[in-house]
């Protein structure tokens, strides 16, 4: 795992500074990561919902608030599908029939589709598979004192974005634990802690899936690192829940990936 330098440091200090001055004006556009093929969508309380990584585009402007509304810029690189009872599968527009939400900060975002609208639609499940280039915007809100202009779009979806999957790609081993992280968070209740019986049983099928993963040696390693921090980290009380760990540790890898991204943007690479 890389350590955070005194230049990281103070990147982080700017930008933490930036928000809070912006915190009126439009978020920052977001880079949604490649999710390296489909992630199931999970449904209870009335909605199925998935959350997936991303990180900040625009250090210039503030972090989104928790539950802010963005929508894809474009879609062509998303694959939402859904499937039947009877497994048949149908392509649907991700565009159109998905809520987006900013989960935790920049880091991660929440997306969903009414349980109403799967019965509607005569569905099963869902799945959603991300490309490498996928950008969020935040939705306009009325009397936006700095909206984001076209201007800002435009650079948003080549230069920024591109850069931004040449700087996180460069680091595999971290997005790819992160990554999977955020697989196995997905996996957890959200909101309830597992009988401590249902943790082990979760702990010792997500070790085994790992295995199979395709993850290479090193993201294998980091990952299996991060499941037994997170299994003592939970069993201490540190946290209430599993997946709360999951999260935290994920959010901190997707940070210092973020922190290396607003470098390679401030240094012109």
């Amino acid at each position: 795992m890389k350590s955070i330098t005194l230049a990281t440091a103070a990147a982080v200090f700017m930008f933490a500074s930036a928000s809070h001055h912006a915190a009126s004006a439009a978020p920052q556009a977001l880079a949604l990561i490649d999710s390296a093929g489909e992630v199931q969508f999970q449904c209870h309380d009335g909605a199925c919902a998935v959350t997936l990584t991303a990180f900040c585009l625009q250090q210039e402007r503030g972090m989104p608030a928790t539950g802010h509304a963005y929508g894809f810029a474009p879609t062509d690189q998303v694959r939402l599908v859904g499937i039947r009872p009877d497994g048949s599968r149908v392509e649907l527009d991700a565009g159109e029939e998905l809520a987006i939400q900013s989960a935790r900060r920049q880091l991660a975002v929440k997306l969903s589709l009414p349980a109403s609208r799967m019965a509607e639609l005569g569905l099963a499940s869902i799945t959603i598979e991300v490309g490498r280039d996928v950008t969020l915007l935040p939705e306009a809100e009325a009397n936006d004192p700095n909206p984001i202009t076209e201007s800002e779009v435009a650079v948003v979806q080549s230069v920024l974005r591109r850069v931004g999957t040449r700087v996180v790609e460069s680091d595999p081993v971290n997005l790819g634990a992160a990554r999977w992280l955020q697989k196995m968070g997905n996996r957890l209740p959200e909101k309830r802690q597992l009988p401590v019986e249902s943790r082990r049983q979760f702990l010792d099928d997500a070790r085994a899936r790992v295995r199979k993963a395709g993850l290479s040696d090193a993201e294998q390693a980091a990952a299996e690192d991060l499941l037994a921090v997170c299994e003592v980290r939970t069993d201490l009380g540190q946290f209430d829940r599993l997946r709360q760990c999951f999260e935290r540790e994920h959010d901190t890898l997707l940070w210092r990936l973020n922190v290396d991204y607003w470098l390679a943007v401030d240094h012109g690479s």
